[in-house]
């Protein structure tokens, strides 16, 4: 490890030469910094690494310089292992503008998605990412580590407040939280205080809307069917075992086998196993999209994944509204209609239908239990399809009894 105070003089100015903190650890981990002073050849002393008293600036730069050498010497006689950009935090303070660090979380998350190159393009966390940044610039152009605290957090919430609702406000301070603790975690940022600037700050929200269907009103759509492909999409989410609206978007006709849909789903950071039976009814809606042309299941590849399925939501609530539906509903309510129906209005076994919608079950049972055979979740997942598209018997009248008898 080598720390060095000198001016770089490769990089003429108008001030004359920058004074630049040079940490290096090992060839692949190193720091150049500006120390945001000048100084000319001569009025720099390279043995001492300091200014000289002839320097125009020597009062104000000394004490700093003098302030980094005795925390430089505490450093080396450490045997504490840091990277270079721990030094760094230490030896300047924290006072780096996060939105640097966060330019380079979107940065990474755009090198994740083109790494998992996958034939539909979301835009992903980055998209994400770049939409919340942006906010943030427009409340302040620069923000320091050091600067995020309880009051900073406050003031953004007043003012996000005039335009914002509490979930939107929340979903911002979500994002600075992530990329701040993201820092921490990799020792950009070293706080001070034990307490987390984010305690307590969120806003109280109001419970969000049901984004489910019961079973009367998934009855009504298979009633009343639409002859438009919003209404087609909804319904293969559905009976293709509450598949997410990506999911029929990318899937393919190499993903069919014996009948059967199978994939892997990529979803929240886990890769969970997709096999669920292609029923009369989902087939109908594929034979439909059936092009002999695409390796597709669907058309939805041809276009932009994120304003389709924008204008799918506004239009598909549109349509459900003529047909007297007023509940909530957007591109997941497919998935979560199927879950609630099987779960909390035919009371089906949970871990079964998590299975069929591919969520993932990371709790030491299902570790342990492993999948469910085919058969068995076949069986939940044809009742599922079964409750909203058949009518209830109805009960005989007491005379219809006697009649039996």
């Amino acid at each position: 490890m080598n720390i060095s105070i000198f001016i770089d003089l490769d990089r003429p100015r108008k001030k004359g030469f920058p004074i630049v903190l040079f940490i290096f650890v090992s060839k692949a981990d190193r720091v150049y910094t500006s120390l945001k002073y000048y100084s000319s050849s001569e009025d720099w002393d390279s043995k001492k690494q300091e200014p000289k008293k002839s320097h125009p600036q020597y009062n104000l730069i000394i004490g700093e310089i003098l302030d980094l050498k005795i925390k430089i010497n505490k450093i080396e006689n450490s045997k504490q292992k840091r990277t270079a950009r721990q030094i760094q935090t230490l030896l300047l303070g924290n006072y780096e503008c996060i939105y640097t660090f966060w330019e380079e979380r979107i940065t990474e998350e755009e090198k994740k998605l083109e790494n998992k190159n996958k034939p539909i393009k979301t835009g992903g966390n980055a998209s994400i990412y770049r939409g919340n940044l942006h906010v943030w610039k427009l409340f302040q152009k620069s923000v320091s580590y050091d600067e995020i605290n309880y009051d900073f957090l406050t003031r953004f919430k007043i003012e996000k407040s005039k335009t914002c609702s509490a979930g939107g406000i929340n979903t911002y301070i979500k994002s600075i939280r992530a990329v701040y603790n993201e820092a921490v975690k990799r020792g950009i940022y070293i706080p001070e205080a034990t307490v987390s600037p984010f305690k307590g700050i969120m806003e109280k929200t109001a419970p969000t809307k049901d984004k489910y269907l019961t079973i009367e009103e998934m009855k009504i759509l298979c009633k009343n069917p639409l002859d438009h492909q919003y209404y087609r999409y909804f319904m293969l989410c559905f009976f293709l075992g509450g598949l997410d609206f990506i999911d029929i978007a990318s899937i393919k006709k190499s993903d069919i086998r014996n009948n059967r849909i199978k994939f892997i789903r990529n979803k929240g950071n886990t890769n969970e196993v997709i096999n669920n039976y292609i029923f009369p009814e989902a087939k109908e809606i594929l034979d439909y999209f059936f092009d002999e042309n695409s390796e597709y299941l669907t058309p939805l590849h041809k276009f932009s994944y994120d304003n389709y399925r924008k204008s799918y939501v506004v239009r598909t609530k549109e349509l459900f509204k003529k047909l007297g539906i007023e509940s909530h509903v957007d591109s997941k309510t497919p998935r979560y209609s199927f879950i609630h129906i099987g779960s909390k209005e035919l009371y089906q076994n949970r871990d079964i239908i998590k299975e069929l919608v591919g969520h993932a079950q990371n709790d030491t049972h299902s570790i342990y239990e492993g999948k469910f055979p085919v058969k068995i979740k076949d069986e939940v997942h044809r009742k599922i399809i079964d409750a909203v598209i058949f009518q209830e018997k109805e009960f005989h009248s007491d005379a219809e009894y006697k009649d039996l008898a």
